[in-house]
C-alpha cells in the first residue's frame, strides 16, 4: 500500500523546488543525481544554522525528508541501489547539522518541537516502517537517548 495522495500537502515555493528534484528523470543508480541536485539545501541547512535561522533550517529538512520518503515508495527508488541510498547521505549531513546546532546553542523551543513533530510524522510512512527510510529518523532516536 502506497503513502496517501500527495493532494493534500501544501506546495510552498520550496516544496516546489524540492520536489523537482525527485522528478522521475533523475533516477538513477543509487540515485546518485537527486543526492547532488539535493546537495545546496545540504548547503542552506548548514548555512541556517550557522546564522541562527533554525527556522529555515528545520524547514528545509522535513520538506526534504517527506518528499524523500513519498517517492522512495512513490517512484521505487528501493530498485536503483544495493547498499547505499545517496539521498540518504545528504539527509543524514543535515541532520547533523541540526543536531550540532541544538547541542551548541539555544535552540528554539518552538523549533525544536516542530522538527520533533515533523520527524514523528515521518516515522509512520511507508518508507520508513517498511524500508527504514530516511535512516535520518534513527539518527535522531539516537540523539534523543
Amino acid at each position: 500500500m502506497k503513502d496517501k495522495s500527495r493532494t493534500d500537502i501544501e506546495l510552498t515555493p520550496l516544496k516546489a523546488k524540492i520536489e523537482t528534484v525527485f522528478n522521475k528523470r533523475n533516477i538513477d543508480e543509487d540515485c546518485d543525481t537527486i543526492a547532488n541536485l539535493l546537495s545546496p539545501y545540504r548547503k542552506k541547512v548548514h548555512e541556517s544554522i550557522s546564522q541562527g535561522n533554525y527556522a529555515k533550517a528545520v524547514t528545509i529538512l522535513i520538506e526534504v525528508l517527506e518528499s524523500l520518503t513519498y517517492h522512495f515508495v512513490e517512484d521505487e527508488h528501493y530498485n536503483y541501489f544495493d547498499d547505499m541510498y545517496s539521498p540518504d547521505y545528504v539527509c543524514q549531513d543535515m541532520m547533523e547539522a541540526i543536531i550540532n546546532g541544538i547541542k551548541n546553542v539555544n535552540f528554539p523551543a518552538a523549533e525544536l518541537q516542530r522538527l520533533k513533530d515533523g520527524l514523528e510524522k515521518l516515522k509512520h510512512t511507508e518508507a520508513y516502517k517498511d524500508y527504514g527510510v530516511p535512516y535520518v529518523l534513527d539518527v535522531w532516536e539516537k540523539f534523543q537517548r
